[in-house]
Formats: C-alpha cells, structure tokens, sequence
C-alpha cells in the first residue's frame, strides 16, 4: 500500500488535471471518476483532493 500512496503523491496534480481538462467537476465527483477509471487501485480522500486542488 506504500507504494501507492508514494505514487498518488508525485502525481495528483497531474491526475486532477487530466480529469478537470474534459469537463467541470465536483469534488465528490473527482474521487469517485478516479476510483472508477483506476477500478479501485486509487482512492483520493477529501484530505488529499482538497488541498491538492487548492495548489492548482
């Protein structure tokens, strides 16, 4: 599990904005679009998403 928490770490903001490139979205819906298109393998919290976001 480390590893994936040290790889969701160089790249959120990379992520996020592949995702927010297409359309607009929420917050709830950024986590659940990751989740899904990763089928389960990445799992974005509010504490994570939120301030990640902010920095953009």
């Amino acid at each position: 599990m480390e590893y994936r928490r040290e790889l969701l770490k160089g790249n959120t903001e990379t992520l996020l904005l592949s995702l927010l490139k297409n359309q607009s979205m929420y917050g709830y819906q950024i986590i659940k679009e990751i989740e899904k298109r990763s089928q389960g393998y990445f799992r974005f919290k509010e504490g994570t998403l939120y301030p990640a976001l902010h920095r953009l």
